[in-house]
C-alpha cells in the first residue's frame, strides 16, 4: 500500500509497514514480548526478553527479508517502537524517524542503522532546560544567545561553544542527557504515528551511537529503577540525609555528579522529604526518584526516617507571601484590563522584561499569558533551582517589589495618579492584614518593608 508522507516541503512515497511484515524469528518474538511486558509495567520481564534478543544473531537470510527499506510509515498501535527501529538498524538506514502524537512530536536520527540523535517538541526536554539546570548560563543570557543563534542559523550548542560560554565536552554531556531522556520517554508511548524518510545526517548531529536494544534496555532499567526504589520507600514522606563522611567531601562529590544529580543532591538537607524533592527539583517524578536511587546505591545519601506529615516550613512561608504579591498583581491587572484592554498585557510584559537578570530567574519558564504568572509551584522551583542557599531566597521579595513598582509607575504615567491611589489604598489593607494576622518572621518583615515602600511612594 502506497501512502504519501510530507516532510520539510518534500513529498515521499512510503510503504505502510505492519507487524505481519516482520520475519517470524525468535529475535522479533523477544522484542515484541518485551514491549508487552514494558507496557504492562513488568520491567524486569521486559529486561529479560530484550536481553535474550540481544544474545541472538539474525542469519543473513532473515536480514535480507527485513522490511523497511527506503521511506516507510507505520503505527505504534500495530508495530512496537523497538521493532520499527530495528527495521532501520538491520537495513543500515540513514535518515530521520518521526514519531508523533496529537500534542507531541519527536525526531530520531539514524546513521547507517544506529541511533545518533533525537529532538522533541516538549519544552521540558529542550537543551535550554538542561543548560539552565547545569548552571552554565543564566535565563536572560540563554534567551539572548538562542535569539542570536537563530538569526545566524547556527544550532544553540554549537553557538555557545563558539562564543566560549561552554566547552564542547559540556555541550556533548548535556546533549547526551537530553537524548537519553527523549528516547526513554518514547518507549512509554503505546500509540502514535511513525514515519521514516531517508536523508543525509550531518556530522554535528552525531552525538550518540546506540542500537535500538541499547535504547530499549536503558528505558526498561530506568523504569525498573523507579519501581524498585518505590518499593524501598513506603511513601513520599521519607527523608534522606547526607552522611557526615560524605558531607566532608561534598564539594568533590558534586564535581563527579551530572547536572541533574548535582541539583537534587544539593536539595537534600535531612529535613526535606521525597515529596518536597520532587516538588522543588523541577523534574518529573521518575527522573527525581531514579536520581535518589542512584545516590543511595553510590552511598552518597541514606534514608533516615519516615514521618506521616511533613511540611517544608520555609517554602510554606514563601508560598504564603507569594500569595500576597499575587493579590497585588491581580488588583493591578484587573484595573489595567478595565482601563486599557489589550494594552494591559503590554504593560505587564514591559515590567517583566525590565527586571534585572537575577530577578528574571524567578519567572523562568513562566508565560505572561493568562494566570500562569501566578503558578506558585513553578516560581518555588525556580527559587530552589537558582537560590539553593536559604539565605538568598528572600530575593523573591525584591523581585516582586521591582515588578509591581514598574507596573504602578507605568499605570500612573498612562492613567494618572487617582487610579494609582485607589490601588495604594487596597495595598494598605493587605499590609494591615499581614501586620495583625501573620506570625512574625524575617520574611514577614521584608514583605512589609516592600509594601510600606509602595504606600509611602504613592500616598493615598
Amino acid at each position: 500500500m502506497e501512502e504519501i508522507l510530507k516532510n520539510e516541503n518534500e513529498v515521499y512515497s512510503s510503504q505502510l509497514l505492519r507487524q505481519a511484515d516482520f520475519p517470524p524469528t525468535k529475535f522479533f518474538s523477544h522484542l515484541f514480548d518485551g514491549t508487552a511486558f514494558f507496557h504492562n509495567k513488568e520491567f524486569d520481564n521486559a529486561i529479560t526478553e530484550w536481553e535474550r534478543a540481544a544474545r541472538l544473531q539474525l542469519d543473513a537470510k532473515s536480514i535480507r527479508k527485513m522490511p523497511g527499506t527506503g521511506s516507510f510509515q507505520s503505527s505504534l498501535d500495530d508495530v512496537p517502537l523497538v521493532g520499527l527501529l530495528y527495521a532501520l538498524c538491520f537495513n543500515a538506514q540513514t535518515g530521520v524517524a518521526i514519531i508523533r502524537q496529537e500534542y507531541a512530536y519527536n525526531e530520531v536520527l539514524f546513521k547507517e542503522g544506529m541511533v545518533v540523535f533525537a529532538r522533541t517538541s516538549k519544552s521540558e526536554e529542550k537543551l535550554g532546560k538542561f543548560l539552565l539546570k547545569s548552571g552554565l548560563i543564566s535565563p536572560s543570557h540563554l534567551e539572548d544567545m538562542a535569539a542570536q543563534a537563530k538569526r545566524e542559523g547556527v544550532k544553540l550548542g554549537r553557538f555557545l561553544v563558539r562564543q566560549g560560554l561552554c566547552s564542547q565536552e559540556e555541550i556533548h554531556e548535556l546533549l547526551e542527557s537530553q537524548i537519553k531522556n527523549i528516547l526513554c520517554d518514547l518507549f512509554s508511548w503505546k500509540q502514535g504515528d511513525f514515519y521514516f524518510y531517508e536523508k543525509e545526517v550531518d556530522d554535528e548531529d552525531i552525538v550518540v551511537h546506540y542500537t535500538p536494544l541499547e535504547v530499549a534496555l536503558r528505558a526498561a532499567r530506568r523504569f525498573f529503577d523507579f519501581s524498585t526504589f518505590k518499593r524501598m520507600i513506603p511513601n513520599k514522606k521519607v527523608i534522606f540525609r547526607i552522611p557526615p563522611y560524605i558531607e566532608r567531601d561534598k564539594a568533590k562529590i558534586m564535581k563527579e555528579l551530572g547536572a541533574n544529580e548535582r541539583f537534587i543532591f544539593s536539595l537534600i538537607d535531612g529535613n526535606r522529604n521525597v515529596e518536597q524533592l520532587i516538588k522543588f527539583g523541577g523534574d518529573d517524578e521518575i527522573s527525581t526518584m531514579n536520581i535518589l536511587y542512584h545516590l543511595v546505591l553510590m552511598g552518597f545519601i541514606k534514608k533516615t526516617k519516615d514521618i506521616g506529615v511533613y511540611a517544608d516550613k520555609e517554602f510554606e512561608e514563601i508560598s504564603t507571601f507569594l500569595g500576597t504579591f499575587f493579590r497585588v498583581l491581580r488588583l493591578l491587572e484587573n484595573n489595567l484590563n478595565k482601563e486599557l484592554g489589550v494594552m494591559a498585557k503590554e504593560v505587564l510584559h514591559k515590567a517583566r522584561e525590565g527586571l534585572r537578570e537575577e530577578y528574571g530567574k524567578i519567572f523562568e519558564g513562566i508565560s505572561m499569558n493568562g494566570d500562569i504568572l501566578f503558578d506558585t509551584n513553578k516560581i518555588l522551583k525556580n527559587i530552589s533551582l537558582y537560590y539553593p542557599n536559604p539565605s538568598d531566597r528572600l530575593i523573591f521579595v525584591d523581585c516582586f517589589y521591582e515588578l509591581i513598582n514598574s507596573v504602578m509607575q507605568e499605570m500612573t504615567r498612562l492613567l494618572g495618579i487617582p487610579l494609582t491611589k485607589q490601588m495604594i489604598s487596597e495595598i494598605d489593607k493587605i499590609k494591615s492584614d499581614i501586620v495583625h494576622y501573620y506570625t512574625d518572621s524575617l520574611t514577614k518583615r521584608k514583605v512589609l518593608e516592600a509594601l510600606v515602600k509602595f504606600v509611602t511612594q504613592f500616598p493615598a
